[in-house]
């Protein structure tokens, strides 16, 4: 059962509980590449993604925060939040199951992941004269607010505003 859920086209974060284990809860959370490569592109080296990097710093500052709170937690492996998940794209994903916090703490700490994931890409790539979204904006929010600073930086760098993940060179 879905708890929590906040999807856009750039990025997922998904909370349900977990059905192998009472009182735990299944993390799950996703970035689609291609679509941050107007940001991304020409701003990293091969296998230095920031997107996929943001995702992961975003992963373990939750994951440190669970522990400050006294969760235990472990990654998983599969898919479990395959049903749930956007299918199409070249998505980067991350799961973890936790246990031993209460649903307040996961709620807050969960919805702060959209706006760490995007300050961590624009630090990486050191766009520092666009604001990142408050924690409260909604998903098609904070999709908007992309889409428009996809296209500016695709507009700057003569880039088309979609394309592949695979096409890292101009």
């Amino acid at each position: 059962m879905i708890r929590y859920s906040w999807i856009n086209a750039y990025m997922y974060f998904i909370v349900a509980d977990d059905e192998t284990e009472a009182s735990a809860w299944l993390y799950c959370s996703g970035i689609s590449l291609p679509r941050f490569l107007p940001v991304t592109r020409g701003r990293h080296g091969l296998a230095s993604n920031p997107a996929m990097r943001g995702l992961q710093l975003t992963d373990l500052n939750l994951r440190s925060q669970l522990h400050d709170c006294g969760a235990l937690t472990e990654s998983v492996r599969g898919n479990p939040c395959d049903g749930c998940v956007p299918k199409n794209g070249d998505w980067y994903r991350q799961l973890l199951r936790f246990r031993r916090v209460n649903e307040q703490t996961v709620r807050e700490l969960v919805m702060q992941c959209p706006a760490y994931l995007v300050g961590s890409i624009f630090q990486a790539c050191m766009i520092r004269d666009v604001p990142v979204p408050e924690v409260t904006a909604s998903a098609a929010d904070v999709e908007r607010f992309l889409d428009a600073v996809c296209e500016h930086y695709s507009k700057q760098a003569g880039w088309p505003v979609t394309a592949s993940a695979k096409g890292f060179r101009k």
